[in-house]
């Protein structure tokens, strides 16, 4: 009996010293996915839906990851306004895994998540195909899969114009390992395909001239960081410019030359057929305090000029994740400046934003600020940049990693001189478990403003940490699109009365019919956040107090849930001495 009691004993220490929290690294290993990995199945958690991040939710996954690299690009809106969206679904019993599909009409309505690829594929990328009329322009999906004689990359093209007609027919270059795939259409709808070759540190590239049918080869890209490439072609008619941008490593001694990058980039004009010099961008010197890191977005501006924004990770001995800043890079007046500013909570000189090991972690390729995205307005001349990060050091979950958050800032010159940064989702929740955490992670936007608006589409993470990486638990996870006012970045407001820089309200569409949304940010230490709504007469018909989001929906009606007449009423935002009206009209 003694001896039993001691094994017992034993065995109770030895699973404490296991499952005990892992003791916080800022070096952590970098697993290499060829994505076809085996995920074995641990405690899952469903969505509750008690607090959500803001946008419509489209459809699910219980596999946070979407890409391994750069976030390339899944949401596009055509000329009848239709934002098409896509992404990487998985199940709960990691069986299925394909491209989902969703299309938001431009009177907000929903086609409905559809399956467009065959299982088991994953690692979506998506255009529209180009054509003077609309109701042609059809969704193009990239994405790479396994038919049973290897990983290929496939692109499938939709038979209409929200069809959701998949799969439709999928045509690929058919060579073994050429894998991740990232997309552009020329606007003389060649397609042209960038990818990476599994374990070869190489890019490739190829162009069809036929919609998939046959794909010429047109070069390779030796030395690179095997994820992170991006592929833009010019949004204006006229032209047929198209731009491959990828990091290449400077040593490979780094995390298998994932963290020690410069960015490179090369021109077509003619639609990917010819390519003019690979340019080296960035060249980073020995004695540099930054590299780039393996994640890449670029687009073209109004005058068809190369604008291109990456994270920089600052070269420090103590660890691979210790600081970064989102750099931004044009074509025109060929000069590198800093997107963002210091964070709120702390002013770290030079601007890093950065992580300390005693509170959260980034995670597994992931940097304190990274993953950026850029957006041109052509009505205003003006380039936005949106990005994901954390600036709290307060803010991580239960299993210590960070809740991420998304932010945004913008140029009127071009990308010369930018404006302080903007929480736009300011959906903290610190020491949140697994179903609880907001981590709007996975984001990517549509390149250009529509109607006065940012689309994007993201996965809202219910447990901080990439479950792939063995980052916490498998969670289900909403996929929602977001379509937000630039007034959210840029701070224009109505009747504003002592009011901070980060204190912001928008209504939308105004004037509604049916429902209005609601969005607000309120600036750090805001105590007894009110919404209160009166009508012309300054009577009060809705007061909300008991706020759990900052993305909120009203029906048009009163304290008692009734509906209220057609006519102009007014959005009151309040907290201590800080007020913000707007004026909203009601039609029906």
């Amino acid at each position: 009996m003694k001896k039993f009691m001691i094994c017992i004993l034993w065995i109770l220490i030895l699973t404490r010293i296991i499952y005990a929290a892992p003791a916080k690294t800022n070096i952590q290993p970098l697993p290499v996915l060829r994505c076809d990995e085996s995920i074995k199945t641990r405690d899952i958690i469903p969505y509750l839906g008690s607090r959500q991040s803001p946008g419509d939710q489209i459809g699910i996954t219980w596999y946070e990851l979407q890409t391994d690299g750069s976030y390339g690009q899944r949401i596009d809106v055509d000329d009848l306004g239709q934002a098409h969206v896509i992404w990487m679904f998985m199940d709960a019993a990691v069986v299925n895994r394909y491209i989902a599909w969703n299309l938001r009409y431009s009177n907000g309505l929903y086609y409905g998540e559809t399956q467009a690829s065959p299982s088991w594929s994953g690692y979506a990328h998506l255009d529209i195909m180009r054509d003077l009329t609309s109701s042609n322009q059809r969704t193009v999906i990239a994405y790479h899969y396994n038919p049973g004689s290897g990983y290929y990359s496939w692109i499938d093209i939709d038979t209409a114009n929200a069809g959701g007609a998949w799969p439709n027919t999928p045509r690929s270059p058919f060579v073994a390992d050429h894998i991740w795939p990232y997309m552009a259409v020329a606007n003389n709808n060649n397609l042209i395909l960038a990818t990476g070759d599994y374990g070869g540190s190489i890019h490739h590239l190829y162009v069809s001239t036929n919609e998939g049918i046959s794909w010429s080869y047109i070069t390779g890209y030796d030395s690179c960081a095997l994820l992170s490439l991006f592929v833009r072609a010019s949004e204006k008619r006229d032209t047929n410019k198209v731009a491959f941008v990828h990091t290449r490593y400077k040593t490979d001694s780094v995390a298998a030359g994932q963290l020690d990058n410069d960015v490179w980039y090369s021109f077509s004009d003619d639609g990917g057929i010819n390519w003019g010099p690979h340019i080296n961008l960035t060249n980073y010197q020995p004695d540099d305090t930054v590299r780039a890191y393996c994640n890449v977005n670029a687009i073209f501006d109004d005058n068809d000029h190369l604008h291109i924004a990456w994270p920089g990770r600052k070269v420090d001995s103590a660890g691979y994740y210790e600081a970064s800043k989102i750099f931004h890079w044009d074509e025109y007046n060929d000069t590198v400046t800093v997107i963002n500013s210091p964070s709120t909570y702390y002013n770290e000189p030079g601007g890093w934003w950065i992580t300390i090991m005693e509170a959260g972690d980034p995670g597994a390729y992931r940097l304190p600020a990274d993953q950026p995205q850029l957006i041109f307005d052509t009505t205003t001349s003006c380039l936005y940049c949106l990005w994901h990060g954390n600036d709290d050091y307060n803010d991580y979950s239960a299993a210590g990693y960070f809740n991420g958050e998304f932010y945004g800032a913008y140029s009127t010159d071009y990308g010369i001189t930018w404006s302080d940064y903007v929480n736009l989702t300011n959906t903290r929740t610190p020491g949140a478990g697994a179903g609880a955490c907001h981590d709007e992670d996975y984001m990517t936007a549509c390149p250009k403003v529509v109607n006065d608006s940012i689309l994007i589409t993201y996965v809202e993470d219910k447990d901080a940490g990439a479950y792939p990486h063995t980052e916490g638990v498998m969670t289900e996870n909403p996929v929602r699109c977001w379509v937000f006012p630039t007034s959210l970045i840029t701070g224009i407001q109505e009747n504003k009365s002592e009011i901070f820089d980060s204190d912001k309200m928008s209504v939308y569409p105004n004037p509604f019919v049916k429902s209005m949304n609601i969005d607000f940010s309120i600036g750090l230490g805001a105590k007894g956040i009110e919404l209160k709504i009166y009508d012309a007469t300054g009577r009060l018909v809705k007061s909300i107090t008991q706020l759990h989001n900052y993305s909120i929906t009203w029906s048009g009606d009163d304290q008692g849930g009734c509906k209220l007449p057609a006519g102009i009423y007014f959005v009151e935002l309040s907290s201590g001495k800080t007020k913000i009206t707007k004026k909203v009209i009601k039609l029906k």
